[in-house]
């Protein structure tokens, strides 16, 4: 008599080809009936789950659920859904009346491969949403090719209840190969808008931190160490050699990493919202304030992206402080503001880099066109001439040569306005 370990391989060779009248509820009687219990090593028991009838067959899924009040590092779950959702669209570029968070999920895909392309297979796919008091985690997995359809059916019967889904680089990458297999299955993938995330966290924090890997995210900015977590990179050779031997211990890590991907996506949508509306409180690096005045800017928001730059020019660091002070002066000229404007120019010229040059230009077009001072403007020109030439002796580039022939320029017109001539100097 074989094995139920032989008699589960041969059901998934079976299925495979589409043929074989044993379930796997009966396979599953049977291992009750002969020693009470699946093998340690079936899907089934190492990741339980359920089956889900679909006109295509059967697929398998298994749900997690969290409390909405346990945390996923520094936030708990139930903060995202009290953030407006008009902030994720905005900082998402979403021009769409916002929704509400009971037609928003989070997803996130593990593959067997990086490719779009048809021999790219998504093996597992997550998918996180708020019911009730819970935070659900909803993960679809291919057992084997054969079930595609049916996981794609089942997944695109979950998809829509939302309007609007949560990723990370899922526009770039996890989106397009869905398409893609709901194209070969000849399958309707339901419409869905698109916040991806990997923008908004590069604008913040691609200067704080050493990548933008979600992974990276977690620890520095969220809190989040990760325990009994498999790489996603392991991710396809595990799922291989399941589809060779059918264990699917090895596998768990893999879960339990796609179940940290979708928690993160929730509580970093958390963070950015709350960097958004409370930018003085929450944001503690000035790069994250400069990526805050930025959008605020974008948002025609200028008291907000000024404040942002004011809290960086409080602080100790340096280059910072210059570099939020030039910014400061450029909104302050946009206004018309130009006494303010003029005493941080006046404040940057002790600077070293550009901050010997950027404040003199513009100090020299506010005394030439504003304040009608035009021997203060070329002494101003002249020093900045000699300032670049300095620096084009130690480097040689392209923009030196064109700043150096727009400043010459500038000059000539000063000399005829002030009545000299070359030889006249300043």
């Amino acid at each position: 008599m074989r094995s139920l370990r032989d008699r589960l391989q041969s059901y998934k060779k079976e299925m495979a080809l589409g043929g074989g009248e044993t379930t796997l509820d009966e396979l599953v009687a049977e291992a009750e009936s002969l020693s009470g219990e699946l093998p340690e090593s079936a899907v089934e028991r190492a990741l339980p789950g359920m089956e889900l009838e679909t006109p295509y067959g059967r697929c398998y899924c298994r749900d997690v659920r969290f409390d909405v009040l346990s945390s996923h590092g520094h936030y708990p779950l139930a903060r995202t859904r009290h953030l407006p959702l008009a902030v994720l669209y905005q900082v998402c570029k979403i021009k769409e009346e916002p929704v509400d968070w009971q037609e928003v999920c989070f997803f996130d895909t593990e593959t067997t491969g990086l490719g779009s392309g048809a021999g790219n297979f998504i093996f597992l796919f997550g998918i996180g949403f708020y019911e009730d008091d819970e935070f659900v985690v909803r993960q679809f997995f291919l057992r084997n090719y054969a079930e595609e359809r049916a996981l794609l059916y089942a997944l695109s019967e979950l998809l829509g209840r939302f309007r609007a889904m949560v990723s990370f680089n899922g526009k770039g990458f996890d989106w397009k190969l869905l398409e893609t297999r709901f194209t070969l299955a000849r399958l309707p993938l339901p419409p869905m808008l698109h916040l991806d995330l990997l923008p908004p966290a590069r604008r913040l924090w691609k200067k704080v931190i050493a990548n933008c890997k979600l992974i990276t995210l977690e620890q520095e900015v969220l809190g989040f160490a990760r325990v009994d977590d498999t790489p996603g990179k392991m991710a396809p050779e595990l799922y291989f050699a399941y589809q060779t031997d059918g264990d699917a211990r090895r596998l768990t890590g893999i879960f339990t990493h796609n179940v940290h991907d979708i928690l993160t996506l929730a509580t970093l949508s958390a963070h950015i919202g709350l960097l958004v509306d409370e930018p003085l409180h929450r944001a503690t690096h000035p790069e994250e304030l400069f990526g805050l005045s930025r959008w605020y800017a974008e948002w025609e928001q200028g008291d907000s992206s000024e404040a942002c730059l004011v809290k960086v020019s409080q602080m100790e660091e340096q280059d910072y402080v210059r570099e939020a002070l030039w910014k400061l002066s450029l909104i302050y000229k946009r206004r018309g503001l130009y006494e303010r404007a003029v005493l941080l120019w006046q404040e940057l010229l002790d600077g070293g880099g550009m901050w010997q040059t950027a404040p003199r230009i513009e100090l020299a077009k506010y005394y030439e066109h504003k304040a009608r001072e035009h021997r203060r403007a070329l002494l101003l020109t002249t020093e900045t001439i000699e300032i670049v030439q300095n620096r084009r002796s130690a480097l040689r580039s392209l923009s030196l040569e064109e700043e150096l022939r727009e400043l010459a320029h500038r000059r000539e017109r000063l000399l005829r306005k002030c009545g000299l001539d070359r030889s006249d100097g300043a």
